[in-house]
């Protein structure tokens, strides 16, 4: 077997230890992993695998020296401060302070070059998720019974790649500052990230290039057939598990993002062949979910509201008191303003002004989110704040996401929340996009039926265009869950923190035409200086290519 080749290049590519979880920790032995080999022997071990890759998600430490490092959901918190969806507004009230707010680098964006730390968060943590899976689609696939685990195991490996596929295409970008980043794009056109199969060798690991779009979208969608087959009759146990709902909900999102490309590829389709097929998947997605759309009660409940797994979500990261790793290493202790213990009571993630300005009145998700006049008797059903302590409140401020029952003091309590990977309502706003890129009246009519379930009275506004009007109902719905930065992204939409009466904080105010150059995730320069197949082709570096206004 070449497990132990594959664990040894991954630390030293990624520049940190690669272990398995601590769920296997019985039969694995002392050094933290087991080969191939001992784990088939164990029936436990490898039912074992299966636990560790919903685990490795919400326990991944990489030892970056600050607190955003727990893994997935401190991606989800990176990507919405990279395009400006989330940012503190603590600091627009006398005596807040902005620097609660842990992602700071990609909220300010410094440190994004390839030889700063900040860079090794995602393309490190993507690796050690798909390490974990390689290592259960290695075993499974030479054991009899073992075709369900198989099929999690590839729809974990297709996760992965497809965020970092999205992340790391060098897609153009205008920067003011320092135009010569724009020719630079070019050496690097069309190119994602290297991939890492089950099995392959020390010296295939130590040369392996950046796979082009088309390969990369052709080998996850290789992992996603197969798991449509292998989970076709599978029900998970719990929902931080893929069912076979969520690979279709991979599979629409893949498409997606291959719709927005009319380059002519062999295997995968592009324009609208591709939103077609985002369209039928999404659909698909939403019948074999059996999920439903939540309901108002459900979003404002101020105990349960976005930290409990409920009928429309499809895919979550289900916290316990075992993966918990401490007061600060957690998603509440960042984005609940109740949690007095972290950084959310004083960084307090809110939302654009402009955002908030456009919502409709009638629009009970607006409700979450704390006015300019900063009501406490308005935003009081909502929380667990007394009024005393919502006076450091800012305006714009979010209570989407609640700790465990609204708990303000204790961490050990107040961390133990489930995070939403995939809701239903995504594949509906999925569905009425891609439709109406080729059928503008049958997206519209998608649009109306799903707002019909946030707002009443809602009408598509005469005025604006019907792909930014879904896209913006897409960034409100989806607020704080790492979603649209890849929307954004694709349909090259500009940023705006920058504008005139913004309520970003200073030096977070940028305004763009198009996509910002920092969208494009460049690869940290340990794994460059260690994989031949990376030489002279990274993505160029972002930092000071747009300034900020302030």
């Amino acid at each position: 077997m070449k497990m132990n080749n594959i664990i040894k290049l991954t630390a030293a590519l990624l520049g940190s230890s690669v272990i398995l979880s601590g769920c296997i920790k019985e039969t694995f032995p002392e050094s933290g992993y087991a080969t191939s080999d001992q784990t088939a022997e164990s029936p436990f071990a490898m039912e074992g695998l299966v636990t560790a890759m919903p685990t490795v998600l919400i326990t991944s430490y990489l030892d970056l020296g600050d607190h955003f490092d727990f893994g997935y959901p401190g991606i989800f918190g990176a990507t919405d401060r990279l395009v400006g969806e989330v940012f503190p507004v603590s600091g627009n009230l006398p005596g807040g302070n902005q620097y609660y707010d842990r992602w700071q680098p990609w909220l300010y964006i410094n440190g994004l070059a390839a030889n700063n730390w900040p860079t090794e968060f995602f393309y490190t943590n993507y690796y050690k998720f798909i390490f974990t899976a390689n290592e259960a689609i290695e075993i499974a696939n030479g054991a009899e019974g073992y075709e369900e685990m198989l099929g999690v195991g590839k729809t974990f490996r297709a996760l992965c790649y497809l965020d970092m596929a999205r992340q790391y295409d060098p897609l153009p970008a205008k920067a003011p500052e320092r135009p010569a980043y724009e020719t630079e794009l070019e050496a690097v056109k069309g190119l994602t990230v290297p991939i890492v199969r089950e099995g392959m060798t020390l010296a295939e690991l130590e040369n392996n290039p950046r796979a082009t779009r088309e390969e990369m979208f052709e080998f996850i969608l290789e992992d996603l057939n197969a798991a449509e087959t292998l989970l076709a009759h599978y029900t998970p146990a719990s929902k931080n598990l893929p069912s076979l709902a969520v690979v279709y909900g991979l599979k629409a999102r893949a498409y997606l993002w291959l719709g927005g490309f009319e380059d002519s590829y062999e295997n995968v389709p592009t324009g609208n062949a591709a939103y077609r097929l985002a369209a039928e998947y999404a659909r698909k997605a939403i019948d074999a979910s059996g999920c439903t759309i939540m309901t108002e009660t459900q979003w404002l409940d101020p105990t349960t509201g976005f930290n409990t797994v409920n009928s429309s979500w499809m895919w979550g990261m289900i916290q316990t008191t075992d993966t918990v790793l401490n007061n600060l290493l957690s998603w509440s202790a960042h984005m609940c303003p109740e949690s007095i213990w972290g950084y959310g009571y004083g960084a307090q993630p809110g939302l654009s002004v402009f955002s908030y300005n456009r919502i409709s009145s009638g629009d009970f998700r607006k409700k979450v989110f704390v006015g300019p006049d900063r009501s406490y008797e308005a935003i009081q059903p909502y929380t667990s704040l007394t009024e005393d302590e919502f006076k450091t409140i800012a305006p714009y401020a979010s209570f989407k996401f609640h700790t465990n029952g609204g708990e303000k003091r204790s961490y050990a309590t107040g961390n133990v929340t489930s995070i939403p990977m995939m809701r239903v309502e995504e594949m509906y706003l999925i569905e009425a996009e891609a439709t109406a890129h080729y059928d503008a009246g049958t997206g519209k009519s998608l649009l109306l039926s799903f707002m019909a379930n946030r707002d009443p009275a809602y009408t598509v506004p005469a005025a604006n265009d019907l792909i930014d009007e879904i896209i913006f109902q897409k960034r409100i719905e989806f607020w704080g869950e790492g979603i649209i930065f890849y929307d954004l992204k694709r349909l090259n939409m500009d940023m705006h923190n920058g504008d005139s009466g913004t309520n970003a904080p200073p030096s977070a105010q940028f305004t763009t035409t198009g996509r910002a150059p920092w969208w494009n995730c460049v690869i940290p320069l340990a794994a460059v200086q260690q994989n031949t197949g990376l030489t002279g082709k990274n993505n160029p570096n972002p930092n000071l290519t747009v300034k900020s206004v302030k």
